[in-house]
Formats: C-alpha cells, sequence, structure tokens
C-alpha cells in the first residue's frame, strides 16, 4: 500500500497554486502545513489527513480544496475538524466560538459601512452647488 509524504501533499498544492504559508512536523508521524484557508494535518502512519477550515471559508472553497485533497496519492482517509480563526491578538479561535467571532465581524462591516453611507448622503444633500 503507498502511503502518503509530504512531499505528495506539498507536489498537489503546488500543482492548484495554493500558498504554503509553513509546514512542521507535530508528532513522529505527523505533519502540519498552513495552506490558503485551511490548516492539514498528514498522519503518515496511518495515511489519513485531518483538515480544518478557516470560518470565513465559503462552502465552494471548501468543497474545491476538499476534491484537492482526495486526489492526493495514499490517503485513506480524510477528517474535517472544527473551523477555525485568528481574533484581534491572534489568539487561535476554534469551533461555534470562530463562527460567532466571524458573525461579529461581518455585522460590524456592515454597520459601519451603512454609517459612512449615511454620512456620504447627509453631506451631499446639505452641500450647496456652486457651479449648477
Amino acid at each position: 500500500m503507498e502511503m502518503a509524504g509530504i512531499n505528495e501533499v506539498v507536489d498537489k498544492f503546488n500543482e492548484y497554486g495554493m500558498n504554503v504559508f509553513t509546514d512542521y512536523p507535530t508528532k513522529k508521524n505527523e505533519h502540519c502545513f498552513m495552506v490558503d484557508n485551511m490548516i492539514v494535518y498528514l498522519d503518515k502512519q496511518d495515511n489519513t489527513i485531518a483538515v480544518s477550515f478557516l470560518a470565513s471559508s465559503k462552502p465552494e472553497e471548501v468543497a474545491q480544496n476538499m476534491m484537492i485533497l482526495s486526489e492526493i496519492e495514499g490517503v485513506d482517509d480524510i477528517y474535517v475538524m472544527e473551523s477555525f480563526v485568528y481574533d484581534m491578538n491572534d489568539q487561535f479561535i476554534s469551533g461555534h466560538a470562530a463562527h460567532n467571532l466571524v458573525k461579529k465581524s461581518i455585522e460590524h462591516d456592515a454597520l459601519k459601512e451603512f454609517a459612512k453611507r449615511q454620512t456620504y448622503i447627509e453631506v451631499l444633500s446639505k452641500a450647496k452647488c456652486f457651479d449648477c
């Protein structure tokens, strides 16, 4: 039985133009890859991959990345772990708390954009036009 190795994983990421930000061994037979919007753990002993996606990842990105991971030769199983995000203090947050943080960030950005537009409308409606 062929086993998946570090080179096979990196080659697959390179084939699809995925940025490997860092990779390092975590245990004797495990290796971690930080890639674009996910963290990938390769267990060379069990021939498995465990993947955790950024909590703000779009479903189509997740599906595409799962297809790419499934193409790696020698991988028997792929496990999906909890989503993650980093907060403003660079603290790693996973699971439900990560999704809540992303939701709050989206709401905050939407409110900020709404307030900015309202300010523009207010300024433009009260501005005097000298060239009209």
